[in-house]
């Protein structure tokens, strides 16, 4: 049986076949991910708690607690946190190539 804490970061690429990584994220009000995509990876964001703009390719959405956010591999996203509280979120990273490449998180 398989049981961590996420801490700084879950590296899976020894355990899980295709999860790569899972992230517990925090951005601080008025801090944003600028725009990047991942070539071999598709990820998932589960936001816990606070509010965002999420931009993948042309499209702008706002993200707030309970959102899941899919985004595509090789589709350029970004985030920035628009509320008064961080923005935090999990992020689930998918590894689609069948190289075990290690996923990292963007981290500005």
């Amino acid at each position: 049986m398989f049981v961590k804490q996420i801490e700084n970061g879950l590296d899976l690429a020894g355990i899980a076949k295709r999860i790569a990584a899972v992230y517990d994220t925090s951005l601080a009000p008025g801090k944003s991910i600028p725009p990047h995509y991942h070539p071999d990876f598709e990820e998932i964001y589960y936001v816990l708690s606070g509010y965002g703009i999420m931009t993948i390719g042309d499209e702008q959405k706002e993200i707030s607690r309970s959102d899941v956010v899919y985004i595509p591999a090789v589709s350029v996203h970004a985030l920035v946190n628009t509320g008064s509280v961080p923005l935090r979120f999990i992020t689930v990273t998918v590894n689609l190539s069948s190289n075990k490449t290690d996923a990292q998180p963007y981290i500005g």
